[in-house]
C-alpha cells in the first residue's frame, strides 16, 4: 500500500501528511526524502533513546493523514485540503488504521497532527496514547532548525559556497546539517514524550 505499512510492534506510529510520486512508484508509504530522514531518525531515537522501544523500521506502523497520492503532475498539488483530511470517511480510514498504537503516534506536518488530534478529541485512539506533533522531516520544514542541539549555530549551504568550499566539503556538510536537525527533531520528540508522561 502507498499510505500505509503496519508495524511488528504495536509501540510507535508515525502519521506523515499524503504518499507522493516516489511512494507511488515503490508501492510503500515514506519512500522518498521524507522516508530516508525518518530512517535517519530512527536510527538516532534507538541510539540515543531506544532503551524501551524499538524504533526500527519494520517494528513502527507508518501511515499517512490521506490515503491518496498526491503530486503535481498527478493531480496538481502536494498535499489533501484540511477539509479532506477532516472527512469522516478519512478519519475512520485513519482510525483503524492506528487504533492499536498503544506508546505514541507521532504526527509529521499541520494534515497529520489535524488528523490524529481529531480521533484522539473523539476518543477513537487507544486509550492514554501519547500523541506528539513533529516537524516535518522534508528538507524545508527541517532547514529551518537553525541551530543544533547545543545551541551552536548550523553553517548554512549558502553561506558556505560564498565562503568558497568545495563541492565535496558541501555535499558532507549538507549531510552533516541534516543529520545536526534531526537530532533535533529527536530531542524535541523525546522532550514532548517526556514531559506528556510526567503530566
Amino acid at each position: 500500500m502507498y499510505h500505509y505499512e503496519k508495524g511488528k510492534q504495536d509501540d510507535i506510529a508515525f502519521v506523515f501528511s499524503c504518499p507522493g510520486a516516489v511512494e507511488e512508484m515503490e508501492g510503500r508509504p515514506a519512500a522518498g526524502r521524507t522516508g530516508k530522514n525518518l530512517e535517519r531518525l530512527l536510527a538516532i531515537l534507538n541510539k540515543d533513546y531506544g532503551q524501551a522501544i524499538s524504533w526500527t523500521r519494520n517494528e513502527i506502523t507508518i501511515t499517512n493523514a490521506w490515503s491518496h497520492v498526491e503530486y503535481k503532475a498527478l493531480s496538481g498539488r502536494t498535499e489533501a485540503t484540511v477539509k479532506e483530511v477532516l472527512s469522516a470517511e478519512n478519519l475512520c480510514r485513519l482510525s483503524e488504521e492506528i487504533k492499536h498504537v498503544k506508546t505514541a503516534i507521532i504526527c509529521s506536518g499541520q494534515r497529520a497532527a489535524a488528523a490524529v488530534f481529531a480521533l484522539a478529541n473523539e476518543g477513537k485512539l487507544y486509550p492514554y496514547v501519547q500523541v506528539v506533533k513533529i516537524r516535518h522531516l522534508g528538507l524545508r520544514s527541517l532547514n529551518q532548525i537553525k541551530e543544533d542541539i547545543h545551541g551552536a549555530p548550523i553553517i548554512l549551504i549558502d553561506e558556505a559556497k560564498k565562503a568558497g568550499y568545495s563541492t565535496k566539503v558541501l555535499e558532507q556538510m549538507g549531510v552533516e546539517n541534516t543529520e545536526k536537525r534531526l537530532r533535533v527533531v529527536a530531542q524535541e520528540l523525546m522532550n514532548e514524550l517526556r514531559g506528556q508522561a510526567e503530566r
